[in-house]
């Protein structure tokens, strides 16, 4: 099953965009500067918003001028908007939320449909009105907050848990080496992978998970024989120690490659997630893997990818394009500084035919070249 459609405006560099029936693991391929990082971000002001209200997250993402769509003018240039439409459970929903006057003080316009059946309406410069229960019509709020989403209200709809769990890990491997100290954070992983140990420490006495995260250490790190933690006495922070096949010494983490501790945190990031409904992006997984790991690790995030915890993922690394299906590869371009993308699936090859990261590089998509 896919997602039904994700539809953005007016966020930075991305003026309209569609994606229609959208597998629950895709890759955004394209150049530097194409607006990849701008789509996800989106994704996450979006969650933003309906997590903590618009003018909080206007702050966290910077401010109107940080995300501010600069190809529209007058009023365009001060409203942001999205759509989802997606079915989790046996609930379909469609949602529709935008903010306006994002340059003074946020208002948000917002809809949602549940299997069919208005749940919230809320017009611009209109009340907010809610349905709190199937029983009950549309009850007005009148003294709602305007920056607010009335989402937050109806906080036992998966669809609300499935927003406001929207996550990008942009890894850093030189932090995520680092020993953790006794106060980091054991229940997420933090965006740029620095408290791995500590989730480690905390995932590795599940042993469903130890044991799926030692199966694809071994397929993606060949002769890696074991992943564990340790608790340090003098200091008590929390380290990676590793240990390879015919040796008895266990290497700290700062003795292991980039790409080791990379792909670490990555099976990480998605392992610890899958079973909560949410959103998981990845900013290029492929940094310093080897190109057959490659296919390994896109092989775990497949896997692990459903509608209702979908796994995206942004790459100009052709290793990574070579292992997807056509439906899970959309190609994204930059034309007039607005950021467009298509999926290649519309242009009908197939693997069979041809490989798929051949086809890229020759661009036989026309369009979405890592160059």
């Amino acid at each position: 099953m896919n997602i039904d459609h994700i539809k953005i405006k007016g966020f930075k560099s991305v003026t309209d965009l569609t994606l229609n029936n959208t597998s629950p693991f895709m890759a955004f391929a394209g150049s530097n500067g194409a607006g990849k990082s701008n789509i996800t971000d989106a994704l996450a002001f979006l969650g933003a918003i309906v997590k903590r209200g618009a003018s909080q997250a206007i702050r966290d993402f910077g401010g109107f001028q940080q995300i501010h769509c600069f190809k529209y003018r007058k009023e365009k240039r001060t409203t942001i908007s999205f759509e989802i439409a997606i079915k989790i459970g046996n609930e379909k929903f469609e949602y529709s939320l935008k903010v306006v006057n994002i340059d003074k003080s946020p208002e948000v316009v917002e809809g949602l449909k549940v299997d069919g059946v208005t749940i919230i309406d809320r017009k611009q410069g209109g009340e907010t009105k809610v349905t709190l229960t199937e029983a009950q019509p549309l009850q007005a709020f009148p003294e709602y907050p305007q920056d607010m989403s009335a989402l937050m209200i109806l906080s036992h709809y998966s669809l609300y848990k499935f927003l406001i769990n929207i996550r990008v890990f942009r890894i850093d491997p030189i932090a995520a080496k680092e020993p953790d100290n006794s106060t980091a954070d054991a229940t997420m992983l933090d965006s740029h992978g620095r408290n791995v140990a500590t989730m480690l420490s905390v995932l590795e006495k599940d042993r469903d998970f130890r044991a799926q995260v030692l199966e694809w250490v071994e397929l993606i790190v060949p002769g890696m024989e074991n992943v564990s933690t340790e608790k340090q006495r003098l200091d008590s922070t929390t380290v990676i120690t590793f240990k390879e096949e015919g040796t008895k010494a266990l290497f700290p983490a700062r003795l292991i490659s980039d790409g080791t501790i990379y792909a670490l945190c990555i099976m990480t990031a998605v392992l610890s997630r899958t079973a909560q409904a949410g959103l998981t992006i990845i900013e290029e997984p492929e940094r310093g893997i080897h190109p057959k790991a490659i296919g390994e690790l896109v092989q775990l995030m497949r896997d692990n990818a459903s509608v209702e915890h979908p796994v995206f993922i942004t790459t100009h690394s052709e290793s990574v394009v070579r292992n997807l299906n056509p439906e899970e590869l959309w190609l994204v371009n930059k034309s007039d500084g607005r950021t467009n993308v298509k999926c290649a699936a519309e242009s009908g090859l197939s693997k069979k035919q041809i490989p798929l990261d051949t086809a890229w590089l020759t661009n036989l998509f026309d369009g979405g070249l890592p160059w």
